[in-house]
């Protein structure tokens, strides 16, 4: 009786472990699919223990039991609105088994939205500091997709101390679950080498036909185009038929740039003669960016402490870019976490007047620093001022500072009485990066700009970073969020800082590139994307849009030269009629215009497309009014060839100067006159002379 007794214990303890049908089948096709050794059920191995276990909030959950799938138990979540976050409703369940740092992983669950379109963040983190080891949000269809996600733990998680789940508070939503598991490979496989399936390439708006395509080329058409008419006169003024003109793009007048390290150019310390051709010649015909920023070099640490480059270095490499008609822009002035700032505003916390004259006396440094100063397009005047909130809480109470945020609309006024002529920027992550259309950080930036408006901070633009989570943020989204901040603004917006996560595949990743470019280029608020680096070898995750280490190009890097020098680029070329005028609809930018009008008459000019405009060849110029032709003549460059300044005399007021090399490259933009060109290289120039009467555009020499 008593070993009868041992034996119906020790079989009670058995049925009571032993994996049901569904996490048996799971673990055998896992092993005949993939491969793979048997994983250990890191937690429990039966669906009914799997819910019993687990714990949710924020939300209604109903068990129920399913038939004709690979489960049979699944949890319905009913959500009956959306959360100031996402995780303000959630779904979890710890592990039942200890997980060693290293081991190879898998997290296993079915998910979908059987009432519509749904959104969840599946997670798995260290269940006391929150850090995690998964953090994927997915857009959920009508039909069951399992979720296969690999992933190496970082660290040694004892039972209990390790949570998976979701967070669904995205939505007022209706989302089914099924099939939680997570198994253990140990250290014999690799964590790439594990099964993944995420469906990720299934974001809002991937569709061939979806219908913001159609809407975004008329956009595109409508606002990044403009119409050149030219009309071609003898020394008479009479119309010439039959002048063969070519019109070739030259640069966007949109901003195509990345963020780029200036110690590897201009002949700095780790000077690299591959990665500064490559910015001013992308794809092999002559194609570069037009705009960069430096990733690091102007932080406040890293600029007074000489991190990445010295200032003396970040301001060669400035000069070369300008010299190369690139524009720079600054990042950043203030970005108000301690980690960011120096240490000495750390130790002055509770002295106001200390950090308010720290921080002027940085403004003033970096806008009057030899080799910046004059140079600087724009800059990010804040940064990430949504979640590095340290600055703004140690002096809030304090006399004149009542939230803390009033340091930063003076730091803005202080920067534009600085360098009045820079455009003064705020830079953010947390909506198109993060997949945010709405919720307490989103309501946060939104607050944050419109105090700084209100309080008459000279805000120029928006930034959104756009670091592109593993599963790739809806186009619509995308859409949705620059709607609503230049609805809400009326502000300038910009790409400031575009990658995509280094798990995602590189088609993917390509695929994605063509559709967010295509939405930022058409949208009506936006001038400019930029990548946070193009290159491999100098990349913050060694993954960056264009090119691998070894330089050669990535898919992306194929899709982003098909759409910028390709699809969205003007060469044309014709003939005048009887009346002699010619006319296209070209991309707006920087062009060279030749007009041959036979026998050796031959013009070539410089000219820059921003809006519908009309040109006449009159004598050796192209000047913009028809009742004008002898403006070409009365103005005068002196001395020419010229050596340190050119003068220009005009009878009408000047009211600006562009110098452009034979390229057609902007190497210098002044107000003065006379000009200070002692710092352009010999050669051969032309100088757009604007006045309210047109624009006149002469060449001249610098010795």
């Amino acid at each position: 009786m008593k070993n009868l007794f041992l034996f119906i214990i020790l079989l009670t303890a058995h049925t009571a472990h032993a994996q049901d049908s569904y996490h048996n089948n799971l673990q055998t096709s896992l092993q005949t699919t993939y491969s793979l050794p048997a994983g250990t059920w890191a937690l429990p191995n039966t669906e009914q223990a799997t819910i019993a276990a687990a714990w949710s909030y924020g939300l209604t959950a109903t068990e129920a039991t399913v038939s004709g799938l690979d489960f049979s138990k699944m949890i319905t979540f009913e959500i009956p609105q959306a959360g100031a976050n996402q995780w303000n409703a959630g779904f979890g369940i710890s592990n039942t088994a200890q997980i060693n740092a290293g081991d190879a992983c898998l997290l296993v669950i079915y998910l979908r939205a059987p009432v519509g379109q749904g959104k969840a963040s599946i997670f798995v983190e260290d269940g006391t500091t929150f850090e995690k080891e998964v953090y994927l949000t997915a857009e959920l269809p009508v039909d069951w997709r399992m979720y296969l996600i690999p992933f190496e733990s970082g660290k040694t998680y004892p039972t209990g101390s390790l949570n998976a789940g979701l967070h669904l508070a995205w939505q007022a939503q209706t989302i089914e679950a099924g099939g939680l598991a997570l198994l253990d490979y140990g250290q014999g496989v690799n964590a790439d080498e594990l099964p993944s399936r995420l469906y990720n390439e299934f974001y809002g708006g991937w569709e061939a036909d979806a219908p913001w395509r159609a809407e975004a080329a008329v956009r595109i058409d409508s606002l990044r185009k403009a119409t050149l008419t030219l009309k071609v006169l003898d020394d008479q003024g009479m119309p010439i038929a039959g002048a063969a003109i070519t019109l070739e793009m030259l640069r966007h007048e949109f901003a195509f740039g990345s963020a780029v390290t200036p110690r590897r150019l201009a002949g700095n310390d780790s000077y690299d003669p591959v990665y500064e051709e490559k910015i001013l010649d992308l794809d092999g015909q002559g194609h570069g960016f037009n705009m960069v920023v430096y990733e690091n070099a102007l932080k406040w640490p890293a600029w007074e402490q000489g991190w990445v480059s010295t200032p003396t270095e970040t301001a060669n490499a400035t000069q070369w870019l300008v010299n190369h008609g690139i524009r720079v822009r600054g990042h950043n002035i203030l970005w108000p976490g301690w980690q960011h700032l120096p240490q000495d505003i750390f130790n002055n916390q509770n002295n106001p007047d200390y950090i308010r004259n720290r921080i002027f006396d940085h403004i003033e440094d970096l806008a009057h620093f030899p080799g910046l100063e004059g140079h600087i397009e724009d800059w990010d005047v804040l940064n990430e001022i949504t979640t590095n909130r340290d600055l703004e809480f140690a002096l809030a109470g304090n006399p004149g500072y009542p939230t803390g945020r009033e340091i930063y609309v003076e730091t803005f006024q202080k920067l534009a009485q600085e360098d009045p002529t820079t455009d003064l920027w705020i830079n953010d992550y947390i909506t198109i990066g993060q997949g945010n259309t709405d919720g307490e950080l989103y309501d946060r930036l939104k607050q944050f700009i419109q105090e700084l408006i209100t309080a008459g901070a000279p805000l120029d633009g928006i930034g959104f970073q756009g670091h592109i989570q593993l599963f790739p943020t809806s186009i619509y989204d995308v859409q949705t969020v620059l709607d609503d901040f230049y609805s809400s603004f009326g502000k300038k917006a910009r790409i400031t800082e575009y990658d995509t996560d280094p798990a995602m595949d590189d088609s993917l990743a390509a695929t994605y590139l063509r559709d967010f470019l295509t939405m930022v280029f058409s949208h009506p608020s936006t001038d400019g994307f930029l990548m946070w680096g193009f290159w491999d070898g100098a990349h913050w995750h060694d993954n960056a849009p264009l090119f691998y280490e070894d330089w050669s190009l990535k898919p992306a890097g194929q899709t982003f030269f098909d759409l910028v020098f390709n699809e969205w680029w003007t060469t044309e070329n014709g003939l005048s009629n009887a009346n002699g005028e010619w006319s296209t609809r070209g991309f707006k930018g920087l062009y060279k215009v030749t007009i041959d009008c036979g026998n050796g008459n031959i013009l070539t000019d410089t000219i820059q497309l921003s809006e519908d405009l009309t040109l006449v060849k009159t004598g050796d110029a192209l000047v913009f009014n028809t009742e004008k032709h002898a403006l070409a003549s009365e103005i005068l460059l002196y001395p020419n060839p010229a050596s340190k300044t050119l003068s220009i005399s005009s009878p009408f007021p000047i009211q600006s100067l562009r110098i452009f090399n034979m390229q057609g490259q902007l190497v210098l933009e002044r107000n003065e006159i006379p000009l200070d060109v002692s710092t352009l290289p010999p050669g051969h120039y032309r100088v757009a002379i604007s006045t309210p009467q047109g624009t006149v555009v002469k060449e001249f020499v610098k010795e």
